[in-house]
């Protein structure tokens, strides 16, 4: 199974590698993302703990520093049921409230947290994210990835000076737990019940992501038998992005060069222009299609959408599901005045935002 590696871009699936990768570049950034949609397609959960927030206007500030080690770490929450976000927390925190290891993957920030733990009935990652959202109140969430297929290219992993690196650590998980709302007493408002399948990645760079890419589109989803990942990725200074499409099997993992083409362009309501169609084409006559459909989550920077998956492969019939899509756009992260516009939506120092 040859890696993928290219100037710039280097892949793996390695749990090993799940761990933080301190760096000296104030500009350096490192995240760990957990995603799940339910068994019934009504909701999905996206959590994401960063070490550097790159949404944020301190990260995203012209001077630049290799001595400082000022970073700025983040926890991201979102929740969506129904065809629309019912409970969304973005917390920025100082840096003195991060804490992780360089030796296992576990990670804590303020008081979320996330730890990969094996047990006799299997391996996976325990999630806890417990934020404070408008009217006082506060969000309680204990999750379980469970891996299903995880580590599938250990030895694939690379980071050098200059490379972007994606570890897509389990891309299949059941995901199973408990969501909880509470007032500013402490007592329940809301709980739901959650149990779905589920995807965890990790990605890191050692420089400024609104310096070095382009644009950048990622997406998965589940069928019953297997999950298929694709990835898109393009530096700045580059006409052509590494593309990659990813299946997952029993075990084993494929990775696939294809053609990627993107139709009928469409805005979101924060400006983001983004194709509404796309389709990825192999030499070995597999093709996905994939639409966009409700955003699940945007900003002027990215846009998170619910999306319709359809494969064919071989000629088989076509399967379609619906999965998640990702747009990211980062190069007005360089306008100040639109950071300050997505500002008002992060809380600070642990607290909840205005909006």
């Amino acid at each position: 199974m040859d890696s993928i590696v290219s100037e710039n871009f280097a892949f793996s699936s390695s749990v090993s590698a799940d761990v933080w990768h301190p760096q000296k570049d104030d500009k350096s950034y490192e995240w760990w993302y957990f995603d799940a949609l339910s068994d019934d397609g009504r909701e999905a959960v996206i959590i994401i703990f960063l070490d550097n927030f790159v949404y944020s206007p301190r990260y995203n500030r012209e001077t630049i520093s290799i001595s400082g080690n000022k970073r700025f770490p983040a926890v991201s929450f979102t929740y969506y049921r129904d065809g629309q976000i019912l409970y969304r927390s973005v917390t920025e925190f100082h840096f003195s409230d991060f804490h992780a290891s360089e030796e296992v993957p576990e990670c804590r920030i303020g008081e979320s947290s996330f730890r990969f733990e094996r047990a006799p009935y299997g391996s996976g990652y325990f999630v806890s994210v417990n934020a404070e959202i408008s009217g006082g109140r506060k969000i309680d969430a204990n999750l379980e990835w469970l891996s299903i297929e995880a580590d599938l290219a250990p030895d694939d992993f690379c980071y050098q000076e200059r490379r972007h690196c994606w570890n897509m650590v389990a891309p299949r998980a059941d995901v199973t737990g408990r969501i909880t709302v509470k007032n500013d007493h402490g007592e329940n408002l809301e709980e739901y019940h959650f149990r779905g399948t589920g995807y965890h990645d990790h990605n890191l760079d050692n420089r400024w992501l609104a310096m070095t890419v382009r644009d950048w589109h990622w997406g998965r989803v589940h069928f019953a038998d297997s999950t298929a990942v694709f990835y898109r990725f393009r530096e700045s200074d580059e006409e052509d992005a590494t593309t990659r499409l990813i299946l997952i099997r029993n075990g084993e993992l494929q990775k696939h060069d294809v053609w990627f083409e993107e139709h009928d362009y469409v805005r979101d309501r924060f400006g983001i222009r983004y194709p509404s169609l796309m389709r990825l084409l192999s030499n070995d006559e597999i093709e996905m299609t994939i639409r966009p459909h409700g955003a699940v989550d945007s900003s002027f920077y990215f846009l998170r959408s619910l999306s319709e998956f359809t494969i064919m492969a071989g000629g088989s019939e076509p399967r379609t599901t619906m999965g998640l899509t990702e747009y990211i756009s980062p190069r007005s992260l360089r306008h100040q005045w639109l950071n300050w516009l997505s500002d008002v939506r992060t809380g600070k120092d642990g607290r909840s935002s205005y909006f």
